[in-house]
């Protein structure tokens, strides 16, 4: 706690420091310390609450249909070796490309709507959870299965259950716990091309210098975060409850 808060402190004298002597360009850096009144001002002018909230719809939207198709054809390709085969080189091919090269796309087909902001979303969630429960699953020891066909659980979906599901479940929800955080990084980026939310209200502040206003949505998205990722950890410590 203590070297928390002085990382904090050290950051916060680094910052202060570079608006004194001139490290940035002038006026596109705020004060630190006057950034509560900035966040108060965006509070009280009626625009942050709607922002966030239209963030957090497509967040969750996004998120949601990323994780349960990542987990879902990781899973399915780390299993069943025709449809792994089937899908490895389109994997490779598709990998790469990065999530906001979609966006082209998701204007074409959703128009700027949540539901685009949301596609393009699950794609950068997606491929965290799929390479996360491939992994998990191929990691499994074989002589799990070994043991579960001794006891008679020979057939894929006693083995699934048995075996598969609890094994790969630390790896799988490590996964998903890194996907938190790689939603909210696509989230603002599809944002600043026009769909509602907080990335659009940091763009319009930008555009009019008003950098403060910009850090205050900065630290919004960093606090919703904290929570988000608070809540989760409770959720998977509850989950994995049987591991010592």
């Amino acid at each position: 706690m203590v070297y928390g808060a002085a990382g904090i402190a050290l950051f916060v004298a680094l910052w202060k420091a570079a608006i004194a002597w001139n490290w940035v360009p002038p006026n596109t850096l705020p004060d630190p310390f006057l950034l509560p009144a900035s966040a108060l001002q965006e509070w009280t002018s009626g625009r942050m609450l709607p922002a966030i909230a239209s963030s957090l719809l497509h967040y969750f939207w996004g998120l949601g249909m990323g994780t349960a198709c990542g987990v879902a054809i990781g899973l399915a390709a780390a299993t069943v070796r025709r449809f792994d085969m089937l899908q490895a080189y389109l994997a490779r091919i598709l990998r790469p490309i990065p999530p906001l090269a979609w966006v082209v796309f998701a204007i074409a087909w959703f128009k700027v709507s949540h539901a685009g902001a949301a596609f393009v979303i699950a794609i950068g969630v997606f491929w965290i959870n799929y390479f996360a429960t491939y992994s998990a699953v191929r990691n499994i020891d074989p002589r799990f299965y070994e043991l579960a066909r001794a006891f008679g659980h020979g057939r894929y979906a006693a083995q699934m259950l048995s075996v598969t599901l609890p094994a790969m479940a630390p790896g799988a929800l490590a996964g998903m716990r890194a996907g938190l955080g790689q939603a909210w990084m696509t989230l603002i980026a599809a944002e600043l091309l026009g769909v509602p939310g907080m990335g659009q209200e940091m763009n319009a502040a930008a555009g009019v210098g008003a950098y403060d206003a910009v850090v205050v949505y900065m630290l919004a998205i960093s606090l919703l975060y904290s929570v988000t990722d608070v809540i989760y950890m409770l959720l998977e410590k509850k989950v994995l409850r049987w591991r010592p």
